[in-house]
C-alpha cells in the first residue's frame, strides 16, 4: 500500500481544483448535508453520540474522519465511501478540527457542497483550551498531571494550533462568509450541560429534521467520555484569560448573554 501512496497523492492533488470547478462532476447527494466542525472539548462527542440516534440521521462509525484536515490529501471517493450505508437518512460527520482549516479549503468545501450546514459548539475558551491541553499531556500521553510542569502546560497553551481553536470570532467569519450565516448553527456548551434536549431539538430543527419525543434523546443528559478533571492552577488561568479576553469582548458583541457568564468569571464583563 506504501508504493501507492504517491500515485494516490498525486491523483488527489490533480482531482481537487476540476472537481471546484465541476470539470469532474461531484455526486452531491453522496455528500454529507451537515459538519460539525467543534470546537474541540465542547460536546462534539456528546453531539456525535446523539444525533447517531436519530432514525433519519447517518454518521459515519468513527467520529472525527479528519478527511478536511488531516486526510484532504486522499482522494474525495475515499472520503464518500464512508456515507455509502446511509441510504435516505441525512448525512453528517463531525470533526472538531474542521474548525481551524483555512479559508481556501472553507471555500473548496463551498463549491462541491453550497448547501451544506454546520454546527459549531462553543465553550468557555480558558476552560476550553486547559481541557485541550489535559487531554494531549496527561491522557493521551500518561503522564500524572502533578509530573507536569506549569511551564510545559504554559508552552503547549501559547502553540498557534491551541490559540487557534480559541479563535471563534474567525471561526464563525470563516464558515459564515462562505455559507451564510443562515447556513451555521451556533451552540454553547452550558447547554450540553443545562438544557440537553432542547439543545438537541433545536439543532434538529436547524438541520429541517422532525424534532422527535423526547425518549429519542433519554442519553441526552449523560456525561459522554468525561475528561479526567485536572484543576488549572492560578498562574495558566491567569495566562489563559490574558490570551482570550479579546477574543471574549468580541465573541459578546455578536451574542450577548450566553457569554455574560464567561466574562463575569474571569473579572471582564466591565473592563
Amino acid at each position: 500500500m506504501s508504493e501507492r501512496q504517491p500515485v494516490i497523492r498525486l491523483r488527489s492533488l490533480l482531482e481537487k481544483p476540476l472537481q471546484k470547478m465541476g470539470v469532474i462532476p461531484v455526486d452531491r447527494a453522496a455528500f454529507p448535508a451537515f459538519l460539525g466542525i467543534g470546537a474541540q472539548k465542547s460536546g462534539t462527542t456528546w453531539l456525535h453520540e446523539n444525533l447517531s440516534r436519530h432514525p433519519s440521521v447517518f454518521l459515519p462509525e468513527t467520529k472525527e474522519l479528519h478527511y478536511f484536515d488531516w486526510n484532504f490529501h486522499r482522494p474525495l471517493a475515499e472520503y464518500l465511501a464512508h456515507f455509502k450505508m446511509a441510504g435516505d437518512r441525512l448525512r453528517g460527520e463531525i470533526t472538531p478540527g474542521y474548525a481551524t482549516i483555512d479559508d481556501r479549503r472553507v471555500h473548496w468545501i463551498r463549491s462541491i457542497a453550497p448547501d451544506l450546514r454546520i454546527i459549531l459548539l462553543l465553550r468557555d475558551p480558558v476552560q476550553r483550551a486547559w481541557s485541550q491541553a489535559v487531554m494531549n499531556m496527561v491522557e493521551i500521553a500518561g503522564v500524572p498531571a502533578d509530573r507536569i510542569p506549569e511551564e510545559a502546560f504554559l508552552e503547549h497553551l501559547a502553540q498557534p494550533r491551541v490559540r487557534l481553536r480559541n479563535d471563534y470570532v474567525g471561526i464563525i467569519d470563516r464558515w459564515s462568509g462562505a455559507f451564510g450565516e443562515d447556513r451555521l448553527h451556533v451552540g454553547f456548551f452550558e447547554d450540553v450541560v443545562d438544557r440537553p434536549v432542547e439543545l438537541l431539538q433545536g439543532i434538529l430543527a436547524f438541520l429541517g429534521l422532525d424534532v422527535l419525543d423526547d425518549a429519542v434523546f433519554d442519553r441526552a443528559g449523560e456525561r459522554i467520555r468525561p475528561g479526567v478533571g485536572t484543576p488549572m492552577p492560578d498562574r495558566i488561568r491567569e495566562f489563559l484569560v490574558g490570551e482570550n479576553a479579546v477574543g471574549l469582548r468580541r465573541l459578546h458583541e455578536r451574542y450577548g448573554s450566553p457569554v455574560n457568564d464567561w466574562l463575569s468569571r474571569y473579572g471582564l464583563a466591565d473592563s
